[in-house]
C-alpha cells in the first residue's frame, strides 16, 4: 500500500491564520501552545516532525479542517 507523506504546511497556517484576522500570539493563545511554536511552524514550509495532537489544536483554534493545514 502506498503512503503518501504528510507534513504540516507552514505558509497554508500562516494563510488560514491572516485570512481569520488573527495573530500569532492570538492563535498560540486559543490553541494553548506557544507563540514561539507557531512562528517556528509558519517559518518552513514543510515541517515534517510536528504532532498530530498539535495539529489538531491549531485546527480547532482556526475553526478548520487539519486536511486544510497540510501537504502532501
Amino acid at each position: 500500500m502506498l503512503q503518501t507523506e504528510v507534513y504540516l504546511d507552514g505558509e497554508k497556517l500562516k494563510r488560514t491564520r491572516v485570512l481569520k484576522g488573527m495573530t500569532q500570539r492570538g492563535l498560540a493563545k486559543r490553541a494553548g501552545v506557544a507563540a514561539s511554536t507557531i512562528t517556528l511552524l509558519e517559518g518552513r514550509k514543510r515541517n515534517e516532525r510536528f504532532h498530530p495532537p498539535t495539529l489538531a489544536k491549531l485546527a480547532e483554534a482556526l475553526e478548520v479542517e487539519t486536511s486544510e493545514l497540510v501537504g502532501d
